[in-house]
């Protein structure tokens, strides 16, 4: 047996108490019935004051009440000796070596291979062994077997990778992994422990299913690292902004280049972070590869280098078409269209009645400010246009008054003409995840007059409702494009949307939307799922930055998702042409900082207490120990009740002797 905290034995001497009050009793001599006390003479006699214990049985229950609380802080428990394994083997020992970007520093990743082999030399002979590399997601190198030389083998394969190592996420995968391995399963990590690899909350770290963790830390000393954080393009160029962790007389030459040009260089010095600006760089029609390096001595190669594309495309074209081109919809819309910063799109005003629908294949998007324009003929070719693939944002207006249904849309219109003609409706319901509307604010502020009422919308998704219920705003599919649809005129008769801040912003997060160019970044992180679908194209082939095909033609109708496990810039030919993409190493790799010894501490206690039984190196089963203060908690209830009940008994007792 023993005791968890020995230190609060020392309250059991409070027992004095209870005898101090039981000896308070004082009884003088007996006294005697006497007739009259008149003639007897005044005379001074002694008394003796007797004390003795009284209540024998009531003072031992309340010493043994003190004694009990003492021992339950105390925590006693009684160890259990360890048991063989009945299984044919010792449990299984996982060797986890982390593989991430920050291990490439010299000579870490050689200290985790020893580290690993001392690992695996240890291990209890018969036990389960299995070497697995860890980054961005579990790697076995070979399988579990109890051969020590196989698995020392698998060591000599290992090299860090270009990905982060996330202990959270690693600890979910070990713990899915283990329930299929023998018990008990002992945890050999070896890893630098960077504290930017621990997830927000601690808990995350803690698996269930392992008996024990046993850390090894490699990598010591103060590291001295030089990263990029990231590169933003500029109306004037590019800002790029470095870090540096490590002694302050540490410089670095910081190169631009485009397209493999240099175009300048800049100094930094010292610690901290420094955002530089380049100016004056001109850059290629289409998209144009940027390469930051820096040119340093220190700890980790891996993050002197970083990719970026820079997009230098002509305004889009965007047909508008109106029976009015010199109306006030074509007015608003060219100006909030007109509003980007890098004049990403081009409103081109077209009167309906002028319109050729030949020309349609040339754009990927129109515009339509009064579906009730749109004669027959012209829907038909609008819709076959947007089953095609391209898209369509449209507005319901005065001509669409006494149609039987929206033209391409097909929705049909309710017998109301017209709703809301007397005062105004506010914004009810917003779809604040639809891309369209997740970035805009001040809806609230709009006020709706008129609204045509549709209805058979079932298959469509409802972005917005009036406060009345009405819906205002949807997108409906059809083929392989969508149609985005407002049932109000763009007018500023019918709503005041178009004099609000949020009309320019829904413009251009419609415009982004339909034209596509939001379905795919062109910067990730090394790790990464590059999506390879859009708009229910496939992409055609995926070079990466080795040259290497990652995904070619005859494997586009099987595979929509590649991994980016290269730092690079990645070519990606889709039917509307060749695109760009750049992955990077998670600037979270280059904090090359430890998480604390104190926090390494109680990361495995936690791992070990999360257990029932953990192994000794013998391979013997060390069972948790039996804590017994629960069952001194339910003895000193029984006691505190006997002590009640008997102190009740002699307190009537005492008052019938008074009466």
């Amino acid at each position: 047996m023993g005791l968890i905290a020995p230190l609060f034995l020392l309250a059991s001497l409070a027992i004095a108490l209870p005898i101090w009050l039981h000896r308070l009793q004082t009884q003088s001599s007996d006294r005697k019935p006497f007739s009259s006390a008149m003639l007897l003479e005044t005379t001074e006699q002694q008394v003796h004051v007797q004390k003795k214990l009284k209540y024998l049985l009531l003072l031992a229950l309340r010493i043994a009440l003190l004694l009990l609380v003492a021992f339950a802080f105390a925590k006693p428990f009684i160890e259990r000796p360890p048991t063989a394994i009945a299984t044919s083997g010792v449990g299984t020992h996982l060797i986890v070596l982390d593989a991430s970007v920050s291990m490439g520093r010299s000579g870490v990743f050689e200290q985790a291979r020893a580290e690993a082999q001392r690992a695996i030399d240890d291990a209890p002979t018969g036990a389960i062994l299995q070497v697995i590399a860890a980054d961005g997601a579990l790697r076995l190198v070979r399988p579990p077997s109890n051969d020590k030389a196989t698995q020392r083998a698998a060591l000599a394969s290992l090299e860090p990778g270009a990905e982060r190592l996330d202990f959270g996420q690693l600890m979910t995968e070990i713990e899915r992994y283990a329930q299929t391995l023998p018990a008990p399963v002992s945890l050999h990590l070896i890893s630098d422990f960077q504290a930017s690899g621990m997830p927000a909350q601690f808990a995350d770290v803690i698996p269930a299913g392992i008996a024990r963790l046993i850390p090894h830390a490699v990598g010591t000393g103060e590291p001295v690292n030089w990263g990029v954080v990231f590169i933003r393009q500029t109306a004037e160029g590019l800002d790029v902004a470095v870090q540096n962790q490590g002694l302050p007389d540490r410089t670095t030459d910081v190169e631009v280049r485009v397209n493999g040009q240099l175009v300048g260089m800049q100094t930094a010095s010292g610690q901290g972070q420094y955002l530089l600006s380049f100016g004056g760089i001109v850059y290629e029609e289409g998209d144009n590869r940027i390469q930051v390096t820096l040119g340093t001595d220190d700890d980790l190669a891996a993050d002197n280098v970083w990719h970026a594309v820079v997009r230098n495309e002509p305004p889009s074209p965007v047909p508008l078409l109106s029976a009015n081109p010199e109306g006030l919809p074509v007015t608003y819309l060219s100006a909030a269209l007109g509003a980007a910063t890098d004049a990403r799109f081009n409103v081109q005003p077209f009167a309906i009645s002028e319109f050729d629908p030949r020309v349609l294949t040339r754009y990927r998007w129109v515009i339509v400010d009064d579906l009730g324009a749109v004669d027959p003929p012209l829907a038909e070719q609008l819709a076959n246009f947007v089953a095609g693939g391209g898209s369509l944002l449209g507005f319901a207006g005065e001509r669409t008054l006494g149609l039987e249904s929206l033209p391409v849309s097909g929705v049909a219109i309710a017998p109301a003409s017209v709703t809301g003609g007397s005062g105004f409706r506010s914004i009810g319901q917003l779809d604040v995840q639809h891309p369209v509307l997740s970035a805009t604010e001040g809806w609230h502020r709009v006020n709706v007059s008129r609204t045509v009422p549709v209805e058979g919308t079932d298959e469509a998704t409802l972005m917005m409702r009036l406060d009345n219920g009405e819906p205002l705003m949807f997108e409906q599919a059809l083929g392989d494009g969508r149609l985005l649809i407002t049932l109000s005129a763009i007018d500023n008769q019918w709503n005041d949307l178009p004099v609000h801040p949020v009309f320019v912003g829904f413009a251009l997060e419609a415009a982004e939307y339909l034209s596509g160019r939001t379905a795919r970044s062109t910067v990730y992180t090394t790790g990464d799922m590059l999506p390879l679908s859009r708009a229910g194209t496939t992409a055609g082939q995926v070079v990466d930055p080795d040259g290497e095909t990652v995904l070619s033609l005859a494997d586009t109708a099987r595979e929509q998702m590649i991994r980016l496990e290269k730092p690079g810039i990645y070519e990606v030919y889709t039917p509307e042409g060749e695109t760009l993409v750049a992955a990077n190493i998670d600037p979270r790799e280059s904090e090359l900082g430890r998480i604390s010894q104190t926090v390494l501490d109680r990361w495995q206690d936690a791992t070990y207490s999360n257990d029932e039984t953990v192994a000794d190196e013998s391979g013997s089963i060390i069972p948790e120990p039996i804590e017994l203060w629960p069952w001194v908690l339910l003895l000193l209830a029984v006691f505190a009740i006997a002590e009640s009940a008997l102190g009740n008994v002699h307190i009537a007792m005492r008052t019938r002797q008074t009466a």
